[in-house]
């Protein structure tokens, strides 16, 4: 298959090339793991497409990889711009965040070949390894099928969910059936009363979003039927994705436990 050609501002070359010279270290983490088609495809690093420049970029699939750091946090607008301008010439783009780079190195690949076996079936005639790229802990996407948008399924989560908390997040579901037949729904919300600022409850939303995608195995593999989740921040204060990521993990376990009577190692 002939690699489609996206145009890109022809400014933005010398600045690709700084930005290989000056590489943060998550960067050169991944590209440990990326580079001379280990994953089966080629990456190539900064990439120019269009008017931006992204950290990782696969020609052959059209996917686009950003390790996002603490500084997308009070960016979010211009990231959903951006986002929403490559995805309209056909690019995927994959965000992955800094902290999760460097300490779960792990997640992050399984993350990656899951995106590329989801991307190769969709095209077949792709030239790259046939070998399956499932990982053992099953799917760490978070598609948008996946995400929970029908008003009368949250106006029934919020009256006749059931609930389960530990401190920072609160868990509402409710077992319920989508046309779609999607095993799992999610909504996340960062409640405006506590933070007013839009940049400050799209962080929350966007670390409560990555905990969920990186911990979701732990029920997709041990339930049956289909849920609407709602993941409610309690805190007062903005929290690290540490924080977030141990209490989803709990809430999964918990939610698994006593809706189906199963423990989780």
């Amino acid at each position: 298959m002939k690699n489609k050609i996206i145009p890109y501002n022809p400014k933005l070359k010398e600045f690709a090339r700084q930005l290989r010279k000056n590489s943060t270290l998550s960067e050169v983490l991944l590209w440990e793991k990326l580079k001379q088609r280990s994953m089966g495809v080629q990456f190539h690093r900064q990439v120019p497409l269009l008017e931006y420049i992204v950290d990782f970029y696969c020609h052959e699939l059209q996917l686009a990889i950003e390790i996002d750091g603490v500084s997308h946090d009070f960016k979010y607008d211009k990231d959903q711009q951006r986002e929403h301008q490559l995805e309209k010439v056909g690019v995927h783009l994959l965000r992955l965040q800094d902290q999760e780079v460097k300490s779960n190195m792990f997640s992050v690949l399984m993350s990656i070949k899951e995106t590329i076996a989801q991307m190769q079936h969709k095209d077949p005639n792709l030239n790259a390894e046939k070998t399956p790229l499932k990982s053992p802990q099953g799917d760490n996407s978070f598609p948008k099928k996946e995400k929970l948008t029908h008003k009368t399924v949250f106006e029934k989560l919020f009256s006749e969910g059931k609930t389960l908390k530990e401190f920072p997040v609160k868990l509402l579901y409710l077992n319920t059936s989508f046309p779609d037949a999607v095993p799992v729904k999610v909504a996340v919300v960062a409640p405006k009363k506590k933070f007013k600022k839009a940049v400050e409850r799209n962080r929350i939303k966007r670390l409560l979003r990555d905990a969920y995608r990186l911990n979701k195995p732990l029920i997709f593999n041990n339930i049956e039927g289909n849920y609407a989740f709602i993941f409610l921040y309690l805190g007062k204060k903005d929290p690290d994705f540490k924080q977030v990521e141990i209490a989803m993990k709990t809430l999964l376990k918990a939610f698994v436990n006593k809706e189906f009577h199963e423990k989780i190692d």
